[in-house]
């Protein structure tokens, strides 16, 4: 869903916006099986209930090409009862990303708004996705100086723009997921598998805690971007309260920042605006959102002296910068009689997937052998560091799990 500047504006044209790639995907995604395919040229592909098939071609130089494309997406317009327009545009994109339609709640002329409000809406838009993309690697109050190159990455690589949706100005960003990568440190590509067997890169005096239940799939870097942006916007909506009933470093933990403020002022900062109204779609190749976070965020339009105040206390706020590791656990290692463990956790760092090893004891420690059972994803902060060709975690080190 690209527009051509050099062509100027034009409507959304599905044969020509949607590529056969982005078809297949959602295809694939929505249960449909590969019956037929001459390489380069087209596939059949088939859906069993209910009844449907239907050609999808790839070569674009063919001459009917635009008229098979149709023919799909007519299609797949009927089967799911989807008009074959932008909507059908947002399910199909939504394959592999997640897609944030950021809308401003104003009086509107036609559906159309001042260029200057537009200009406001995309540069604060961007802003407000990298305060995410940073706090998504490593909550803080502020990030000031150079950004995290992944968060950069994201920002210029996966983060693109769809068309403006009918009847109302709404911008449409899609933020893609990559393919899953294989693991620096392990040739298995799949989901890692628990195991009990020592690693020799830690000390054992006993057999490790059996762990043996595969864990589920951990979810993407820009999955972790969007969720962290939803529940930043939810604390950013309590801390603009007169009596907010979070501190600022707990909102700070839930994706909060001076920047994400400074986004939401840049993009409220018009007349007649009552209020940013952000609404998410989730891709199925993903593990689905934790229960907190809601597929809605509304932020009604700020008072500018009280995002400016609480902007300085976030600058202001002293905080220790952490690393964090999301994952599941799937090594545990506990000499007999001893409180303290290490635990293996096969997460992200940032984008990058790694085994972290960090040494908990206690309550921490019980916390960890309950997210192996449960094969739920578990939160680890600290700091990390590089020691005899193993990545560690160490400092002050807390763990907990996502939010439900």
């Amino acid at each position: 869903m690209t527009v051509d500047l050099g062509q100027g504006a034009r409507p959304l044209e599905l044969e020509t916006d949607l590529t056969p790639s982005a078809i297949e995907a959602f295809l694939r995604v929505t249960g449909w099986t590969l019956a037929d395919r001459r390489e380069g040229i087209s596939a059949i592909w088939q859906l069993t209930d209910p009844d449907a098939s239907l050609m999808l071609p790839y070569n674009s130089s063919f001459k009917d090409f635009p008229n098979r494309l149709r023919d799909a997406l007519r299609t797949i317009s009927e089967v799911y009862h989807i008009p074959n327009n932008e909507a059908l545009a947002l399910e199909i994109a939504g394959a592999q990303s997640d897609i944030l339609l950021l809308r401003a709640d104003q009086y509107t002329q036609d559906g159309s708004i001042p260029i200057r409000e537009a200009q406001g809406l995309l540069n604060g838009a961007r802003k407000m996705l990298l305060a995410a993309a940073c706090s998504a690697i490593s909550p803080r109050s502020s990030f000031l100086g150079r950004k995290p190159d992944a968060a950069i990455d994201f920002i210029d690589q996966e983060v693109r723009m769809g068309h403006t949706l009918r009847g109302s100005f709404v911008l449409t960003l899609i933020a893609h997921h990559e393919e899953a990568e294989p693991r620096p440190d392990s040739p298995d590509t799949g989901n890692a598998k628990l195991t009990s067997e020592p690693d020799t890169a830690v000390a054992q005096d006993s057999p490790a805690e059996p762990v043996d239940v595969e864990g589920d799939p951990a979810e993407s870097y820009t999955r972790r971007v969007m969720t962290t942006l939803v529940s930043g916007l939810q604390a950013t909506n309590i801390i603009l309260q007169e009596a907010p009933d979070i501190s600022l470093n707990e909102a700070v933990q839930r994706g909060a920042s001076a920047e994400l403020l400074s986004s939401i002022e840049e993009m409220g900062d018009h007349p007649g605006l009552r209020a940013l109204d952000m609404s998410f779609r989730w891709s199925p190749t993903q593990p689905p959102p934790p229960a907190s976070i809601p597929s809605q965020v509304i932020v009604p339009r700020p008072q500018k002296d009280r995002v400016q105040a609480v902007r300085k206390s976030m600058l202001n706020l002293k905080a220790i910068p952490q690393d964090q590791v999301v994952g599941h656990v799937v090594r545990l290692e506990r000499s007999e009689g001893r409180e303290e463990g290490t635990v293996v956790i096969d997460g992200y760092i940032g984008r990058t997937r790694h085994n972290v090893k960090v040494q908990l004891e206690g309550q921490e420690y019980q916390l960890a052998i309950r997210a192996h059972q449960t094969r739920q994803a578990i939160v680890a902060s600290g700091t990390i560091t590089r020691e005899k060709r193993s990545w560690w975690l160490t400092g002050k080190v807390s763990i907990g799990l996502p939010l439900k």
